[in-house]
């Protein structure tokens, strides 16, 4: 086999491994916007965990939905059979006082004004700069769904 040959196996095989590698494992990622701040800015990369299906309150994911035609990064508030609700701007879940947001009031309470009971595969998100965040309070957005979710991002 000549040069030209093996050179072009070798890129073939190069970019192979780097798709299997983004499609399944890892992947960067770019922060778009401020409702993360101040954890992740404006244009920030991230690496996305893609592998790592078991997520615990206060992990970041990164996560598909329809209603913006992309994707979002919001940090993760309540779990699959979790209760939410948001009431004079104290967020609870499962009835406690959550520790994620203890020392700020949260003004926009949004459909979480109401207790929220999450089913099976079902997470609830908030974006950390909740003033200036589209999340799950919000009809649009609503509770994310494990097939929606990309990855966990990797701090």
């Amino acid at each position: 086999m000549n040069k030209r040959w093996r050179r072009w196996i070798v890129i073939a095989v190069t970019a192979l491994i780097a798709w299997m590698l983004s499609h399944y494992w890892l992947q960067l990622a770019v922060v778009i916007g401020d409702s993360m701040e101040p954890t992740y800015h404006n244009l920030q990369f991230v690496l996305l965990d893609k592998h790592t299906r078991s997520l615990e309150r206060g992990d970041v994911i990164a996560f598909r939905n329809e209603a913006t035609d992309g994707y979002l990064i919001k940090r993760v508030i309540a779990l699959p059979g979790d209760s939410v609700l948001i009431d004079n701007g104290i967020l609870y879940v499962n009835g406690e006082v959550s520790s994620l947001y203890s020392n700020e009031e949260i003004a926009y309470a949004g459909i979480a004004e109401n207790e929220i009971s999450l089913t099976t595969n079902e997470y609830f998100v908030i974006g950390d700069n909740h003033e200036y965040s589209r999340d799950s309070r919000y009809e649009e957005i609503g509770c994310v769904y494990n097939t929606e979710i990309i990855g966990r991002v990797i701090e």
